[in-house]
């Protein structure tokens, strides 16, 4: 017990010591800097606050890494320690852009796989412990558990709801502005590994899983980051990306097939890597093309104002509105812009009542009191730039 006490805090240690428990905690405030800096330029006001790509994910991550946990400390499953530091290289390197689209493990873990292939060339320039051949077995754990990650990051794409995706202004083909979503997210999960050095020494005969010499063991808390990023503007966001998680949990078990193959034959574990790599990006690929296929869901229209996000604790949000639904008449009087809207809502200063069209396309009635020193337009945003900001600006 001791020993595993003495294994636990330094693994504790090497945790803090990692370069990418840090990188994650900087790049999402970085990319949620940028992310508020567009916002306030296109709706001329701050939508959601800084680390909100990492909202709700801790709800998932931190489960996932403590059964991940007990798996591998019960199975005995050991990693080298120059798999652990190429999935942080290549975490820092595909983040550096403050974009998660390379995020995907499919990319961190698959590059990491074939950089350590060809890292006997690099054997004269790197420290003693960091040489030697890595194991067959330890390949089949590393693209094992890549598949786990990508069935994880499956998990967390379909749990994404409307309210957490970031809306966006664009120029469509005919010079007038569009809504779309970006559905964007991080997270860091992490988990406790063994490394085949330390004070702990196997405690049953079926312990480690694959036994190495008399190696003795020590505990390692490794930090995984997980992302993803995909705009959407020819349907809500979360509808048109429930398909593309269910594919990607495809993919997953797909890669988690191949892998346990490459146990019996090696180059398995190299074909489940490929499947990773050039499977995510196909899906990813695939994914934009259909929705630039789409007309353009979030449009200007003529009998009414279409709900592109809701500010949250605005009366918008207490109202009860929803992205996708449409604002046929604000205290009686029909609108058709955010100028109409905002003239609408001066016609009662102190209560306001709303006709919406939901995204069923069934009529339904909101109202509320309103309060000095809430937004003046409820928190609702719209997919078209108002008179009066195009004036202010200019």
């Amino acid at each position: 017990m001791e020993a595993w006490l003495i294994e636990l805090a330094k693994g504790v240690g090497k945790f803090f010591l990692n370069p990418l428990v840090y990188w994650f905690f900087i790049i999402t405030l970085l990319a949620s800097i940028s992310r508020i800096k567009k916002e306030r330029k296109n709706f001329g006001t701050k939508i959601f606050d800084a680390f909100e790509e990492m909202r709700h994910t801790w709800k998932l991550s931190l489960p996932f890494g403590f059964i991940l946990s007990i798996i591998v400390i019960g199975l005995g499953i050991t990693f080298d320690i120059r798999m652990i530091a190429g999935i942080a290289l290549f975490s820092i390197l595909f983040s550096i852009s403050k974009k998660f689209s390379w995020l995907s493990v499919a990319y961190t873990f698959g590059f990491t796989y074939i950089a350590l292939l060809f890292s006997t060339e690099l054997n004269p320039y790197l420290p003693s412990s960091w040489t030697g051949e890595i194991e067959r077995y330890q390949w089949v754990l590393f693209t094992t558990l890549m598949g786990v990650f990508i069935i994880f990051e499956a998990i967390m794409m379909l749990r994404v709801q409307q309210d957490e995706t970031f809306p966006e202004l664009k120029k469509g083909t005919r010079g007038k502005w569009i809504g779309q979503h970006r559905m964007k997210k991080i997270t860091l999960v992490p988990f406790v590994g063994l490394l085949p050095a330390g004070l702990i020494t196997p405690f049953a005969d079926w312990w480690p899983l694959i036994s190495i010499g008399d190696a003795q063991f020590g505990l390692i808390i490794v930090p995984i980051i997980v992302g993803f990023e995909h705009v959407v503007r020819g349907s809500l966001a979360t509808k048109a990306t429930h398909g593309l998680g269910q594919s990607l949990l495809i993919l997953g078990f797909l890669v988690i097939g191949f892998s346990i193959a490459g146990y019996y034959i090696t180059i398995f574990t190299l074909v489940s890597v490929i499947i990773a790599i050039i499977g995510r990006e196909l899906l990813a690929l695939r994914f934009r093309l259909r929705d630039q296929n789409k007309q353009a869901f979030f449009t200007p229209i003529a009998n009414g104002l279409s709900v592109l996000g809701v500010i949250p604790g605005t009366p918008a949000e207490n109202i009860g509105l929803v992205i996708g639904e449409k604002i046929i008449k604000v205290n009686g009087q029909t609108v058709t812009s955010e100028q109409e809207f905002y003239e609408a809502l001066q016609l009662n200063s102190a209560y306001c009542k709303l006709d919406i069209r939901d995204i069923r396309g069934e009529i339904r009635f909101a109202q509320r009191a309103l309060y000095q020193g809430e937004h003046h337009e409820l928190g609702v945003i719209f997919p078209r730039e108002t008179t009066w900001r195009l004036d202010e600006a200019k």
